[in-house]
C-alpha cells in the first residue's frame, strides 16, 4: 500500500520542488504548466494542513471541555443521589430505585449521563414537595443539563470537522505524491543529465506495511 510522508515533510519537499521547476520552467513549455500547478498544490497542501492542525486542536479543547463537564455532572449526580437516600432512610426506597441503574452509571458514556441526570431531575420535581433540598438540586442539574448537553454537541461537531480536515490534508497529499513522480518524470525527460539528482522519488514509494 502507499505511505504517504508526514504533513510537514510533504509540504517541504513540496516547496523544494517548486524550486527546481523555477530553476527550469523556462526550458520547456510543460515545465511551465508543471509550475503553475505545483503551486496550486502546494498552496492547497499548506491550507489544508493548517485547517487540520486547527480542527484538531479545537477536537481535543472540546474534549476536554466535556471531561469537566462530566466530572461536575457526575459529582451532582452522586450528591444528590446520598441526600436521597439519606433522606429516605435506604437505597431500595422506589424513589432512589427510579433514579439508579444499579451502578452501572458509574460507567456510563457523556450520552448516558445526560440522560441519568434528566431522570434524576424527572423524579426531584415529582418528588419535590417532600425534599427540603429539591428546589436548589432542581436548579443545578438544569444549569449541569445545559452545560454537558452542549459539551456532547460540540465535541460531535468538532469531531466531524476534524474528520473532513484531516480527510481534505490527506486528498492533497495524495494528490501531490501522483502530481511528484509525474513531474519527476517529465523533467528527467526533458532536462536529461541535467536534471538535479534529488529527483529521485524514494520520498514516496509503495510499501507492504505488515
Amino acid at each position: 500500500m502507499t505511505t504517504l510522508p508526514s504533513p510537514q515533510d510533504a509540504i517541504a519537499d513540496s516547496a523544494k520542488l517548486i524550486a527546481i521547476l523555477e530553476r527550469h520552467h523556462k526550458d520547456a513549455p510543460e515545465i511551465e504548466a508543471l509550475l503553475d500547478a505545483h503551486r496550486a498544490t502546494h498552496h492547497q497542501m499548506t491550507t489544508s494542513y493548517q485547517i487540520s492542525e486547527e480542527a484538531i486542536a479545537a477536537w481535543r479543547a472540546a474534549l476536554a471541555r466535556r471531561w469537566t463537564c462530566e466530572i461536575a455532572a457526575r459529582r451532582l449526580y452522586k450528591q444528590t443521589l446520598r441526600q436521597l437516600v439519606q433522606h429516605y432512610g435506604t437505597a431500595e426506597t422506589p424513589t432512589v430505585r427510579l433514579i439508579s441503574r444499579g451502578g452501572a452509571e458509574a460507567d456510563s458514556t457523556p450520552t448516558e449521563l445526560l440522560e441519568d441526570m434528566r431522570r434524576l431531575h424527572a423524579v426531584l420535581s415529582l418528588e419535590a414537595a417532600t425534599l427540603p433540598f429539591a428546589e436548589q438540586r432542581l436548579a443545578e442539574i438544569v444549569q449541569s443539563c445545559e452545560t454537558l448537553e452542549h459539551a456532547i454537541n460540540d465535541v460531535a461537531e468538532c469531531e466531524r470537522r476534524r474528520r473532513t480536515a484531516v480527510l481534505d490534508l490527506r486528498i492533497a497529499r495524495e494528490v501531490y505524491r501522483r502530481m511528484r513522480r509525474e513531474t519527476c518524470q517529465t523533467l528527467m525527460s526533458h532536462l536529461g543529465d541535467q536534471a538535479p539528482r534529488d529527483l529521485a522519488d524514494e520520498f514516496l514509494v509503495e510499501t507492504t506495511e505488515p
